[in-house]
């Protein structure tokens, strides 16, 4: 029996509001804020046999972004029909629009139930250490908002029309207002680009709730949500947009970027670029192992083989804590001994900083700096040249493709290096895990960070998605400690940390966390006091703005955006320091950086204040921190499969986990709060590459058709042609009137989004053709003939140029 279908129509109410609810300590005269909205009650829908039934709910929950979206560009539209003009992405996510000529003062003024939501929302983040969940989010809302009864004693658009007179808001004004767009022109708005650069701006892919949501939002004061739904039909009849299995999208764009880093990493596989010599390696292990008083194993020395052999692209996949550092210092010195120039690069300054002086290399920038001056000259490129990318998986699609191309056209090396199961970028990206196997890969696993046996076990089983055994671990070596709430939890990590820290030499006791910045100040204020009772802090004191505590000398610090000093290289974001002097008069603070080498820098922290200190760090800017021992808060909305993995790799001889009851909604047993802890951690919220999923739309051409296609491709990209050109070329060649497809714009659209589905069918299982083609005759003899027609027509030898239109399309 069918449970669900699509309804024929709804039967709805809809109730129109004017004004915000009072908060709950204004109900005794307060006066609510002007907010038109209105309230929808779904009552029944009307199936297809004419009869009334239930509405599936959860569906309605699952769009409730799109629909709040699709109603706020259907107003903002009505709006501009009355002469308004509107100012387009505001507000949280910039999913918003606001009325262009209102005053931010006054916006604010009338926007106290949001202010008291927010209010509510930071004590929540406070008191918890996280972000509240839509359920909890809906109960702060109700909790600050008075009754419905309440009502004013006063005149409501009197008092409206007085706090707006405040802010400039006359009538006069008004009218002003709805009649701007007679005088003020709108800049020229490109919807089409801008949707298919938000579709792929933080994921290569996203979902059809999500791509609906998007589309509305960016149409809000620029067309209608009909529009905005017809621009989504025509970019999927054009092929821009790719519908994907499991109700995802992309664009083809981003599809034909992560194809071509494949493919170039494929036909660059047996590439002899910058190779080394035995003899070259040799004295490479002997520098490196005398530098760190040791030898590689045999595992490492298996991986410098094979990232120094064949292959223009190569990947060094390493597991925390297995030496990743030392195999790539060891293959840029042998690169170095045959005369190569190695430079670095990784997505954060302080990153390839790190990576240039471990690893001894000649030059070093941040990804962003390396890719423009390649293409602005300044640096060049060449078959003597090895780029070498660290924290590879943590660079988006974008920026990968871009360097793996300038690297493929200098005939230069290109080694990413990183692991997929540790931190993923912030933009699109996934590419680096299909990648592995594609080019020669080496991969590290054996552990050596971790002194104790059952640790390394512990990290392998929390990498693999099997948290449980480890918590268990943990728990049995006394190294899990669960507490009631939050805040308990990061108290008990503090003084565990103050007291471990004081019978280590240097900085080697560390806190990392995966909550919110609020929390981190909390614990770094909390260290910082401990600190200053025990007399190893100076006297006097910096104010830093918006952070609960001042800077000291001694203090320990971390840079978390680049600072330019007026002498040297700037500060990159990540470099952390010690505070060696405080101004006596003046907000002036002298920082001893930790660089190799270190030097001083002297800043004014009313003229830069992007500094934090550094007892508590964030994961993100603690992957590649190494320490003795270590204590972690986790188990809040953020935990997830690689932020736990990374969390408990950072340290050599202890790793102490501090969880809370109040984050895993568990108050029973410590049993009951590890398995919510393993089901978080569980949990996966890696990137993925968009070419993991098949097309959705499949070829529905015949077999020889596509044959015939497959060889016209393989002809053209041999002639050097680009997949766009090969698509629209092939597509508008069987465009015959006796086919079909007709010469007209929507179903010539359609032509290139099938041959462009067949195409890429084509190149997903290339390998199987190029084997099928080897020991098929027929096939081979059809791209033999095909080739011979091609060279005939180019010298007008063929008998059927003036009749030829292509292959047809049946």
């Amino acid at each position: 029996m069918q449970r669900f279908q699509t309804a024929k129509s709804l039967f709805a109410s809809e109730m129109i509001h004017t004004s915000s609810r009072l908060a709950k300590d204004e109900q005794a005269g307060g006066i609510p804020d002007p907010q038109l909205h209105s309230h929808v009650i779904l009552h029944a829908a009307e199936r297809r046999d004419g009869k009334l039934a239930a509405i599936e709910s959860r569906q309605i929950y699952k769009s409730a972004r799109e629909n709040g979206a699709w109603y706020r560009a259907e107003l903002a539209e009505n709006l501009k029909s009355l002469g308004l003009q509107i100012d387009r992405g505001t507000g949280n996510g910039e999913r918003y629009f606001e009325v262009h000529g209102v005053s931010e003062d006054l916006a604010q003024r009338w926007s106290s139930r949001a202010e008291d939501v927010d209010r509510a929302a930071r004590l929540f983040r406070q008191r918890y250490g996280r972000e509240p969940r839509a359920g909890e989010l809906g109960s702060l809302t109700t909790r600050t908002r008075g009754s419905k009864s309440s009502a004013p004693a006063v005149d409501i658009n009197k008092a409206w029309r007085a706090v707006g007179a405040e802010h400039g808001l006359t009538t006069d004004y008004v009218e002003g207002l709805f009649n701007s767009r007679k005088v003020e022109q709108q800049p020229a708005i490109d919807l089409k680009q801008e949707l298919l650069a938000e579709v792929t701006k933080e994921r290569s892919m996203i979902n059809d709730h999500e791509l609906k949501a998007k589309a509305y939002e960016l149409s809000a004061g620029t067309c209608r949500p009909a529009d905005a739904d017809k621009l989504l039909a025509e970019l999927t009849r054009s092929g821009e947009l790719l519908r994907l299995e499991g109700h995802m999208w992309t664009t083809r764009h981003m599809r034909d970027l992560e194809q071509q880093t494949i493919d170039t990493a494929e036909r660059r596989a047996t590439e002899i670029v910058a190779p080394v010599s035995e003899q070259a390696l040799k004295q490479a292990r002997r520098e490196i192992g005398r530098e760190l008083h040791g030898s590689l194993t045999q595992e490492q020395r298996d991986a410098l083989e094979t990232i120094t052999g064949p292959g223009g692209v190569s990947l060094l996949v390493g597991w925390a804590g297995t030496g990743k550092g030392v195999t790539i210092s060891t293959a840029a010195r042998a690169w170095q001994i045959e005369g190569n120039e190695v430079i670095g690069t990784a997505i954060a300054g302080s990153t390839a900083q790190l990576l240039k002086d471990t690893a001894k290399l000649d030059k070093a920038y941040t990804t962003d700096s390396l890719l423009n001056r390649i293409e602005a000259g300044t640096i060049k490129l060449g078959p003597k040249t090895v780029v070498i990318m660290d924290e590879t998986a943590m660079s988006d699609n974008e920026r990968k493709a871009r360097l793996v191309e300038l690297t493929d056209k200098a005939h230069s090396k290109f080694l990413g290096a990183g692991d997929a199961a540790q931190l993923s970028s912030i933009g699109a990206g996934g590419i680096f895990k299909e990648l592995e196997g594609r080019a020669p890969t080496a991969e590290l696993k054996e552990v050596h960070r971790a002194n104790h046996q059952w640790e390394r076990n512990a990290w392998a089983q929390i990498r693999e998605g099997e948290p449980g055994p480890a918590l268990a671990a943990y728990k049995a070596h006394d190294r899990l400690h669960i507490h009631d709430t939050r805040a308990q939890a990061a108290e008990a990590m503090v003084a565990n940390w103050d007291q471990t820290r004081q019978n280590l030499p240097g900085k080697q006791a560390v806190m990392l966390t995966d909550a919110s910045n609020m929390e981190r100040d909390q614990m770094n204020a909390m260290a910082q006091a401990r600190r200053a009772d025990a007399g190893e802090l100076g006297a006097r004191h910096v104010e830093l703005p918006g952070k609960p505590y001042g800077l000291r000398a001694g203090d320990e610090l971390i840079f978390t955006a680049q600072f330019y000093p007026q002498h040297g290289e700037r500060v990159e974001n990540g470099t952390t320091g010690t505070i060696l002097d405080i101004g006596r008069t003046d907000n002036r603070v002298t920082i001893q950086t930790q660089e190799r080498p270190p030097r001083e820098i002297d800043l004014d922290t009313s003229e830069y204040s992007e500094l934090s200190l550094s007892y508590a760090v964030h994961l993100q800017k603690g992957q590649g921190i190494t320490a003795e021992k270590s204590g972690i808060l986790i188990g809040g909305w953020q935990t997830d499969k690689e932020h736990a993995y990374v969390s408990v790799s950072r340290t050599r001889e202890q790793t102490q986990i501090y969880v809370s009851r109040d984050d895993l909604g568990e108050m029973g047993m410590d049993t009951g709060a590890m398995e919510r802890l393993a089901d978080r951690m569980k949990h996966s919220r890696a990137q993925e590459a968009s070419i993991t999923r098949e097309l959705a739309d499949r070829p529905t051409e015949t077999p020889q058709r596509i044959d015939e296609i497959e060889c016209q491709a393989d002809l053209m990209r041999q002639q050097g042609a680009d997949e766009q050109t090969i698509v629209k070329q092939i597509a508008q060649e069987g465009s015959d009137p006796d086919t079909k497809w007709t010469r007209t714009n929507q179903e010539e659209q359609g032509a290139v989004r099938e041959i462009g589905n067949i195409v890429e069918e084509m190149r997903r299982r290339r390998p199987d053709r190029e084997q099928q083609t080897a020991r098929d005759p027929y096939i081979e003899q059809a791209i033999q003939e095909e080739r011979d027609r091609q060279q005939a027509w180019e010298q007008g030898t063929d008998p059927d140029r003036d009749n030829d239109r292509g292959f047809e399309i049946e």
